[in-house]
């Protein structure tokens, strides 16, 4: 909900395409050249599939401009409103206090539906060799942590770091 559920629904991203394509090329070029991760998450502002294709499509014009070579891993987080209501209607859908009762119709009335995930998906990614993760709907310090945990960190440490990382502007002067 970071910059409301706008974004989300109309499919776009509430980021300036120029300024996130000149900040995926710094980290892309580094870490390509370097052997370090580049692990993004939420990606396109929301993490819904036309922000993670919107993102998706920077990230390859990138490569192809740079003509960089890279392993790219892509973590979807959007449901199907069909695969929500069967889980609904098998009893694996609860509400979060003091949240109502999902219904068939809320979900059918939903224009997208995104699962916020942690950082097991980006570890078994980059597991599996990839130096690029691109990632829909994600808790934020997730990409942070993930790297750390890999690496043998404590857990509680590695989201506590990540957390810190997340909203640097928050917890140093000048913010």
């Amino acid at each position: 909900s970071d910059p409301g559920p706008y974004y989300l629904g109309a499919g776009v991203s509430f980021t300036d395409r120029d300024a996130v394509k000149r900040d995926l090329e710094i980290m892309l070029e580094a870490g390509v050249k370097e052997g370090i991760p580049v692990v993004i998450g939420t990606a396109g502002g929301s993490g819904g599939e036309p922000h993670l294709n919107w993102c998706r499509e920077i990230v390859e014009e990138i490569a192809r401009e740079k003509d960089l070579h890279f392993k790219l891993a892509v973590i979807h987080a959007e449901f199907a409103k069909e695969d929500v209501k069967a889980a609904l209607r098998a009893g694996k859908v609860k509400p979060l206090a003091p949240a109502p009762e999902l219904t068939e119709e809320a979900v059918g009335a939903t224009t997208r539906i995104v699962g916020q995930m942690g950082m097991e998906p980006f570890i078994k990614a980059l597991d599996e060799g990839a130096q690029v993760v691109l990632a829909g709907r994600t808790y934020d310090p997730s990409v942070f942590a993930a790297p750390a945990v890999r690496a043998g960190c404590d857990k509680g440490l590695a989201i506590h770091l990540g957390k810190i990382l997340e909203c640097a502007s928050i917890c140093a002067p000048p913010g």
